[in-house]
């Protein structure tokens, strides 16, 4: 093994999975921010997440939740979040994890108002409370909140692992590119296969 996959193979004593935004907001048919292929990364999601918990590995969840109390630039890029439309409003049942996916006992729930889950959030220090110093990350859209998270959390120094087939976006060439991006730049990209085997073995 090259040092490079040493440096950032997956065990049950090192990992966090994280499923960011997996959210009914994105994921509903006909929700206003509807991610049509994230529904096609539940399945490899919740194979990952029955792992890391059989194995006692954390498993994480962001949530991307607008509040008029605490008002972002989100909100102006993207008004599908504010009134009327209220996509992950706070208080809108948008908000939800899609029930395929639900946090567990034990799971962690960290809600985000902006991209990057590490942002003014207790993500980072949940995580070193953990002795975590690597991510699997999944969830959508990857090219937004997946990239912002997994770039803040290089920079806080974790190895960051994502699943090709468990991020999604509403574009090929985009999710193909951003992939491309994350695997030369800030991590490694892997499919849900290997990080199961991996996670499995220890």
């Amino acid at each position: 093994m090259s040092d490079v996959l040493a440096a950032y193979r997956i065990t049950p004593t090192n990992a966090a999975l994280l499923v960011v935004d997996m959210q009914r907001g994105f994921l509903d048919v006909g929700a206003a921010m509807e991610v049509a292929s994230g529904r096609d990364a539940v399945r490899p999601i919740s194979s990952l997440a029955a792992e890391f918990r059989r194995v006692a590995a954390p498993v994480v969840y962001t949530r991307f939740v607008w509040s008029p109390t605490v008002p972002t630039l989100v909100g102006e890029l993207r008004p599908q979040h504010k009134p009327p439309t209220c996509c992950c409003m706070e208080g809108d049942p948008s908000v939800a994890i899609v029930d395929g996916l639900a946090p567990r006992a034990g799971d962690l729930v960290v809600d985000k108002h902006g991209y990057d889950a590490f942002h003014e959030t207790r993500l980072d220090y949940a995580l070193r409370s953990l002795g975590r110093t690597h991510l699997v990350v999944t969830g959508v859209m990857t090219e937004v909140c997946v990239l912002a998270t997994v770039t803040s959390a290089m920079h806080r120094e974790y190895r960051v692992s994502v699943v090709s087939d468990a991020v999604a976006t509403k574009w090929d060439d985009v999710q193909r590119a951003t992939l491309a991006l994350v695997s030369r730049c800030y991590g490694r990209v892997v499919a849900s296969e290997d990080a199961l085997a991996e996670t499995s073995l220890g």
